[in-house]
């Protein structure tokens, strides 16, 4: 099971006392300051209040004692009313003024203006009490009601030490009541920050797939009730997890009871294929051999047309074989690829004369756009693929033509295939790169192909590392195009010119060729055919007859062909070798073989030697003969 790793975030429980904090704080500084502003105020009011009420209480009782002293002109007894108000109501200065303003008695320092000097200022007037204002005009004295003034001051230095002590004490109590707030919200994040820490570290390690982790909280509330859920979730992907992995068991076993039915079904069908492909090219080599020798000495006119007609069967059997040999070696991993950098107009050249002719047959126009590009590719393979192209374009295009031509795509080369044919339906385009698919041929007429080309395309494309793209619609023709890397031009080799005098199909007379193989009817097909070609041929069965056989002629052969499957448990890789050791290790051979089998066609690749299919062309075979003959060779040992 893939486990998703997850970062721990650092500081959590910090991040969580930065947000905790100001909202616990918040609300309750905002609350302290408020209660604070407003017991202050209103004891700072009261206090105020309580002095005006003082000045205006000792103005009062002043103007209501003074009259009489002040009538009787008394002035000692009003400087002792003055003198005991200060000191009882803690004046800061006393007067009395006469209604002319003129100073009559005054105690402390002179008033200046009202508040300007921190001091509270009050002056009543002195009125003589109406009972006394009577018995006045009654004895004829002249009097007045207004006998004059008091007028007194008093210090807000009280207040203003009862404000600073005050506010004093309303900031100890905010910070008091701020610490407490701070304290209490503290133990609750800490709290908090524990209690989602333990489910934060349950959940990341259920995600690092330890399903085994729970958070465990018993607290009540929201955050018991999210650890109890998480718990319960890790209980599930627990259970869950484990009837997946017993699921995952039964499904793996199945899978692999099935897969090795299915390796087992397709080493039986590679055994099959490859005992019966063995098994039916060898008559059909033979068969070859003897059409071919027959085709010399038969010169009657029904002869050589029934022998015509035998030839053409024989050459389609041998294009089935070819095909699925190519299928089986490309499965097999048995054919390299070799990446050339390599010019394309010589290989269109070679492409439209080879199958100009073709197209011409059927009234089709086979155009090849010039195209001066270099691609990087193996260019027998290259070539193969879009032989295959344009092999099924013709056939599958009754009117028109087929285009073939190229264009850059970046660093890549896309070429395209494009034929005005019948086209594919999208439901059964991915269908034609299989094996023995075919459209629009029920009957399997051999005239059709045989259903392998793309399939060949399909798979020498992946083995080149190139992109295969179709795009077809029913009625209007088809495209194929690959994309094949561009090369460099500086490094395209020059391909060497050989003149027509060099190439020759000259055997010397006194070549001898030894064959190997253990079917009497091939050996007596080579026999003839070899009579008829004037080669010298000595047949054997082994290594064994064919070390006789030559000893007792006394002379090494010049080419050594061997069937690959010998009698015993020897082959024809093994029988090459020692033959050489005896007599020569610059003997050329030639290796032949109806083997269709992967490791068997591994193995040949890895030896080394000219590799012949059966059944083969008489005609290829004295070609590569020829080849061999001609090429210098190292001297014998011994």
């Amino acid at each position: 099971m893939t486990h998703t790793s997850v970062t721990r975030l650092p500081g959590r429980g910090g991040s969580i006392r930065r947000r905790i904090l100001p909202i616990a704080l918040l609300p309750a500084l905002l609350t302290a300051f408020g209660m604070v502003a407003h017991f202050t105020t209103r004891t700072l009011s009261q206090a105020d209040a309580e002095l005006q009420a003082r000045a205006n209480s000792a103005a009062h009782h002043l103007a209501d004692v003074l009259p009489y002293a002040l009538v009787a002109g008394d002035f000692a007894r009003v400087h002792s009313q003055l003198e005991g108000e200060m000191k009882d109501n803690r004046l800061t200065s006393a007067r009395v003024l006469d209604p002319q303003q003129r100073l009559i008695v005054g105690l402390g320092a002179p008033p200046q203006e009202a508040d300007d000097d921190g001091r509270l200022h009050r002056r009543v007037p002195i009125v003589l009490p109406t009972a006394n204002l009577s018995a006045t005009l009654d004895s004829g004295v002249a009097a007045s009601p207004l006998l004059g003034e008091v007028e007194i001051t008093v210090s807000r230095d009280e207040i203003r030490a009862f404000r600073h002590t005050t506010l004093l004490h309303a900031a100890f109590l905010m910070v008091a009541a701020l610490a407490l707030s701070a304290v209490l919200a503290w133990r609750l994040s800490n709290r908090l920050a524990g209690q989602l820490g333990q489910i934060g570290d349950a959940v990341e390690r259920l995600a690092q797939g330890d399903l085994g982790a729970r958070a465990r909280l018993t607290t009540a509330g929201e955050i018991g009730q999210l650890s109890r859920g998480v718990d319960r979730m890790a209980e599930a992907l627990q259970a869950h997890r484990t009837e997946l992995e017993l699921r995952i068991l039964d499904a793996t076993a199945d899978l692999a009871a099935k897969k090795d039915q299915a390796e087992r079904a397709n080493q039986a069908k590679s055994r099959f294929l490859a005992a019966a492909s063995h098994d039916l090219r060898q008559p059909l080599h033979a068969l070859s051999l003897f059409v071919a020798a027959l085709k010399t000495r038969s010169r009657e006119p029904e002869t050589q047309t029934l022998v015509e007609n035998i030839e053409a069967s024989t050459a389609a059997m041998e294009l089935l074989f070819n095909a699925l040999l190519d299928i089986s070696r490309l499965d097999a991993g048995a054919i390299a690829a070799h990446p050339e950098h390599i010019a394309l107009q010589p290989l269109f050249d070679v492409l439209g004369k080879q199958f100009g002719a073709l197209a011409g047959e059927k009234h089709l126009k086979l155009r090849i756009r010039p195209c001066n590009a270099v691609i990087c590719s193996d260019p027998l393979l290259i070539e193969r693929i879009l032989a295959n192209l344009i092999t099924n374009a013709i056939r599958y295009t009754d009117d028109g033509g087929v285009l073939v031509g190229c264009r850059r795509r970046g660093r890549m080369l896309r070429i395209s295939v494009i034929d005005s044919g019948r086209g594919i339906p999208p439901e059964l385009q991915k269908s034609v790169f299989q094996e023995f698919v075919q459209l629009n041929n029920p009957a399997r007429n051999r005239n059709k192909g045989l259903g392998l080309g793309l399939a060949i395309v399909s798979r020498l494309a992946r083995l080149l590392g190139h992109r295969i793209d179709l795009v077809s619609r029913p009625g209007h023709g088809s495209r194929f195009s690959i994309d094949v890397p561009l090369g460099d031009p500086a490094r395209v080799r020059a391909s060497p010119s050989v003149s027509a005098s060099a190439v020759t199909d000259v055997i010397p007379p006194d070549t001898l060729v030894l064959l190997v193989d253990d079917e009497n009817a091939i050996l007596h097909g080579m026999a003839e055919l070899f009579d008829n070609w004037n080669i010298g041929l000595v047949t054997a069965r082994n290594a064994d007859e064919a070390e006789q056989w030559l000893d007792s002629l006394e002379c090494a052969p010049d080419v050594i062909i061997s069937d690959y499957r010998l009698p015993g448990d020897t082959d024809g890789i093994a029988a090459i070798a020692r033959l050489r050791e005896k007599f020569g290790p610059g003997i050329p051979a030639i290796l032949i073989t109806g083997d269709t089998a992967p490791e068997s066609l591994q193995r040949i690749a890895q030896a080394g030697l000219p590799l012949l299919h059966k059944p083969l062309r008489p005609a290829k075979l004295r070609a590569l003969l020829t080849h061999l003959v001609q090429q210098p060779r190292a001297p014998a040992v011994g």
